[in-house]
């Protein structure tokens, strides 16, 4: 029993790596001036550097050479109240979202631009010790993606853009772990908290279309591909259950400073498609809007691998399913268990079941006069998560309503300062299960504040 301990551990810490792993975010936040419209138009106005980002073929619209950057602050709030009274909050202290840019013109037909941004990340927090502590603890996801883009202005009707992104990617997640109930006797106990960091670099690329069929009405068409992440780190187990600790008997001394292995996972972000129009329908006003799906769906299933000592592996086929057979009354059935414990956590492959994802807006801006402008928007965003029982703590995600405001400043011909507010309320489901199926709670909030400044200079 104390080996048999001592392997469950293990097991455990197989399920939670692969489900933490299964936790991301995508930052739509590249534009502190786009923030303010709801993002309605990204790429295609010609306001400001975000095109490189969101559709290189807006670059045609930027004349000289140009240089922009800002950060979007971005705070959210999951108020959680448990059906035994528990109540947590997953808010962690605001996190920063830095973008900058630059654009130049070579010749009439030809721009070079150059993005730094952060397209995916998250952050929340609860205690170590909360019921749902087996869906989560803590996450800390960012991304750094460097992206050289071309455009090419084929006529004063079409333009075409085109980029290589090359990404870096790192993730700490948090979980507590206990045995599953499936073990019976075994089932339901507190095993240990388990720290994963990993970290990966890899590329992918990016194209975009602007037609432009008056010079007041521009439409875009933008595709950003996924990326595939084969992330490397390693797992640190602590805090211990007393009863796993008192199982182990003489050899709890060898965890009590904490047991670390390493891991690997491969990761792939979702490829999006984006279409984007805007109309100036007066000299002071404009209408914008956006649609953007993402294949969120291509997230099904995340494959683990830990690098499980062979000693380890021996004791769960050999003592571990005695022990197992000795519990559930069947040896047969221990031993079966104890092979698909072992094969699991050499290789883990899990199913996620996420979904496609949309985004529609809708939003305005009002030139006031030559130094000022307004903007505001709204848009709705759906959830990649398919069913409720799949919903990790770390990343509560649900429908999202998007309400922005923004304004420009104009001190100087060449010089402009853009800042804009987002109020995200999220909508609909916000159940929230154990790792056994069973609802332990739900959300009474979940929404997001997000305010940005940025600076645009014309050289």
């Amino acid at each position: 029993m104390k080996k048999s301990a001592a392997a469950l551990v293990l097991t455990g810490v197989s399920v939670a790596v692969s489900t933490a792993f299964a936790a991301g975010f995508q930052l739509t936040e590249q534009s502190s001036l786009g923030l303010g419209r709801a993002y309605a138009g990204a790429g295609i106005v010609g306001d400001d550097l975000s095109a490189v980002h969101y559709n290189p073929a807006g670059m045609t619209l930027l004349e000289g050479t140009r240089f922009q950057a800002g950060t979007t602050w971005i705070s959210i709030n999951a108020d959680y109240n448990g059906n035994d009274g528990d109540s947590e909050n997953g808010r962690l202290k605001g996190q920063m979202i830095p973008a900058g840019y630059v654009t130049h013109q070579v010749n009439d037909k030809i721009w070079l631009g150059f993005a730094m941004t952060v397209p995916f990340g998250m952050g929340t927090e609860y205690d170590k010790n909360w019921e749902g502590r087996d869906r989560g603890t803590d996450a800390k996801i960012y991304t750094f993606d460097m992206n050289p883009n071309i455009a090419w202005k084929v006529s004063d009707y079409i333009s075409l853009g085109a980029g290589v992104s090359v990404q870096y990617a790192k993730a700490k997640l948090g979980m507590g772990m206990k045995t599953p109930a499936a073990l019976g006797p075994l089932g339901g106990k507190d095993v240990v908290h388990a720290k994963v960091e990993a970290d990966s670099w890899d590329w992918g690329y990016n194209l975009g279309l602007m037609i432009s069929p008056t010079d007041k009405l521009r439409f875009g068409l933008a595709y950003r591909s996924s990326i595939e992440h084969n992330a490397d780190g390693d797992v640190k187990l602590t805090n211990f259950g007393e009863e796993i600790k008192a199982m182990m008997g003489d050899m709890s001394a060898l965890i009590e400073g904490g047991y670390t292995m390493g891991t690997s996972a491969t990761l792939e972000t979702p490829d999006t498609i984006m279409l984007t129009g805007t109309w100036e329908a007066t000299d002071q006003l404009r209408l914008s809007g956006l649609i953007r799906w993402a294949n969120w769906s291509n997230f099904k299933n995340l494959t683990l691998n830990n690098d499980l000592p062979a000693g380890v592996a021996n004791v769960m086929e050999g003592t571990l399913g005695q022990s197992l057979g000795a519990a559930l009354g069947s040896q047969q059935m221990g031993a079966a268990v104890a092979g698909q414990l072992v094969d699991s956590m050499k290789t883990t492959t899990i199913e996620n079941d996420w979904q496609d994802t949309w985004l529609f807006s809708v939003g305005a801006d009002y030139r006031i006069n030559s130094d000022f402008t307004v903007r505001g928007g709204i848009a709705y965003e759906t959830s990649p998560i398919d069913r409720q029982e799949t919903r990790m703590a770390v990343i509560p995600d649900t429908d999202r309503l998007w309400l922005s405001l923004g304004a420009s400043w104009y001190p100087t011909q060449d010089l402009q300062f853009d800042v804009g507010a987002t109020y995200l309320k999220g909508v609909g489901d916000k159940d929230l299960y154990n790792s056994d199926g069973k609802k332990i709670g739900k959300y009474d909030t979940l929404d997001a504040y997000l305010v940005g400044v940025q600076m645009q200079y014309r050289f």
